[in-house]
């Protein structure tokens, strides 16, 4: 026998025996220990772990049905053995998605598509029943899994995607199928996977091809040169600086907090830094073309708090701290650092921790931001990671090799009154400095 045949072959008539098991709790997990009764349970192979040896052990907790990958763990009737448990997941998620006759909203982008996603949420909820990626499950596996996570009685859909490499975007796409596409800008992240920026902008412009096909909906933030160059003929535009379908001003540019001019009102926010007026906007335009008012919009981004350590306030009893530790790459950097130069206070410092999977440019890039902190007005500035090492020669810079030792050094002084702006990614772990200050 033919060992192809040992597996189900994944095709409608599959998936929609799949699909009435799913509809009787809509929850499918890849984790087994967040199985519940009657759930779905999809087993993944990773680079340090194989969830097919857990078949057992979701069904015991309760799930009605197993994806598995490996004949060897197959139990009874209640385990499905496919080919691949990934491709299955991606492949269900697509079919499940085409059960919704709704708009499909996509947001990616190098900087500020997590928080861009959460203010779009805030503003089409203020007229309709919006759902959107939970946290940033933006990838090949958290995609499928928003998706899978849609409540039947949804109006919008609000998807968030990320990329490492050229062609993760389409791959995305394929599985959503959105009808509308945002990209915040296009910068250097991850450049170590997409080889240079030429490559970033092929992966990220895959959103616009797609959509462009579909003759679906396409916002395009004009103020990026990169963008701009990639603009579609279809394309809806906003800009704070040109002329555009939707303009909009930029105010309190020497305060913490972004602020906007939008239609006539003025719109306020929590989020700190100029940069962040720019995910206002966005926000503000799709809530605009989906006819929510422009004081609703007002409302609902005022009413936005963030959280996960994006440019977030946190007033200490000796200090103002501004964290913006989820993420770091060059070009967030750039953007934070001058909208920190720009906020007027007498005693400003800069903790910041090194950015990560920059490939060959990563030197160039360390000091290039080195560069640019030696231009600023600031008490103190502390550097953190093997990456900065060689960059730390001035004197009001300190460098440490990991977190840990800055925080250490830090508990040793005395700082005060101070606007203390701390940068990294998760990776650095930047956010425990915040402890001692």
């Amino acid at each position: 026998m033919d060992d192809n045949t040992k597996y189900n072959q994944l095709n409608d008539e599959l998936f929609s025996k799949v699909l009435t098991i799913f509809e009787k709790t809509n929850f499918l997990t890849t984790d087994s220990r967040k199985v519940i009764k009657d759930s779905i349970f999809v087993a993944l192979q990773g680079d340090f772990y194989d969830a097919n040896i857990f078949a057992q052990s979701a069904l015991d907790n309760g799930a009605a049905l197993v994806v598995i990958d490996k004949e060897e763990y197959f139990i009874d009737d209640r385990t499905l053995l496919v080919e691949d448990s990934l491709i299955f997941l991606q492949r269900f998620a697509n079919y499940y998605r085409k059960t919704f006759d709704i708009p499909f909203i996509a947001i990616s982008g190098t900087n500020g598509k997590t928080t861009t996603k959460e203010l779009m949420h805030a503003v089409l909820s203020q007229k309709y029943k919006a759902q959107a990626t939970l946290g940033n499950l933006n990838n090949h596996v958290g995609v499928p899994l928003t998706i899978l996570s849609l409540k039947k009685d949804i109006q919008i859909a609000i998807i968030e995607m990320g990329a490492s490499h050229v062609g993760d975007i389409d791959l995305l796409c394929q599985i959503a199928e959105p009808d509308i596409a945002l990209l915040t800008n296009i910068g250097t992240a991850h450049i170590e996977g997409f080889l240079s920026l030429e490559g970033v902008v092929q992966a990220k412009t895959e959103l616009y091809k797609y959509v462009e096909a579909k003759k679906g909906k396409i916002f395009v933030n004009i103020d990026d040169e990169n963008l701009e160059k990639h603009c579609p003929s279809i394309a809806t535009t906003y800009s704070f600086e040109k002329e555009a379908d939707t303009t909009a001003k930029m105010t309190d540019l020497h305060q913490p907090f972004a602020a906007i001019e939008f239609d006539g009102v003025k719109i306020n926010s929590h989020l700190v830094g100029s940069y962040n007026c720019y995910n206002l906007l966005a926000a503000a335009c799709v809530g605009k073309y989906f006819g929510v008012d422009t004081n609703q919009i007002k409302q609902a981004i005022e009413n936005y708090e963030p959280n996960n350590n994006r440019s977030q306030v946190q007033n200490t009893k000796k200090n103002t701290l501004i964290m913006d530790c989820y993420n770091a790459n060059p070009s967030s950097c750039r953007y934070v650092l001058k909208a920190f130069n720009d906020i007027q206070a007498t005693d400003k410092r800069v903790f910041i921790g090194a950015m990560k999977e920059l490939g060959d440019v990563s030197e160039q890039e360390h000091k290039a931001i080195s560069d640019i902190l030696q231009t600023m007005n600031l008490t103190q500035i502390v550097l953190v990671g093997e990456e900065y090492k060689k960059h730390s020669i001035y004197g009001r810079t300190i460098w440490f090799e990991n977190s840990n030792e800055a925080k250490d050094f830090l508990q040793t002084q005395d700082i005060k009154n101070s606007l203390i702006l701390i940068k990294g990614s998760r990776s650095t772990k930047m956010e425990i400095l915040a402890d001692v200050l």
